[in-house]
């Protein structure tokens, strides 16, 4: 009798043993995968709003080259809003504010080349 409860304890132990490491591992795993998934979703977010700040340029460009300037005015301070405080993209905000620069002195085509670079910046 002592043979068997002496194995069954081993058996427990190797058990135990062999269990701890499996579900020390899957759990790192589990976090891992975690930690990219909020990574990922804050990159979407982030090029989600490029996005609307492109189609935004993309509609201003469009009224500059229709001849309605008070429009691609209005569109173009949308996006100019759109990226307020976000220093990585102030290259693009500069563009944006050259292009308004332009449309008031009557230059559209100094206009839809800061657009256009401003589209650069976001893609």
């Amino acid at each position: 009798m002592t043979n068997i409860s002496q194995n069954h304890r081993k058996i427990a132990l190797l058990s135990v043993l062999a269990i701890v490491p499996i579900l020390l591992i899957s759990n790192s795993a589990t976090s891992f995968g975690q930690t990219n998934s909020t990574a990922s979703n804050q990159t979407s977010t982030a090029n989600g709003a490029n996005s609307e700040t492109i189609k935004l340029i993309d509609l201003s460009i469009s009224m500059i080259k229709s001849g309605d300037n008070d429009g691609a005015k209005k569109s173009l301070l949308q996006a100019e809003s759109a990226l307020e405080g976000k220093s990585n993209l102030s290259g693009a905000e500069k563009h944006i504010e050259a292009s308004l620069k332009a449309l008031k002195e009557g230059d559209t085509n100094g206009a839809l080349m800061h657009a256009e670079e401003a589209k650069k910046g976001l893609a």
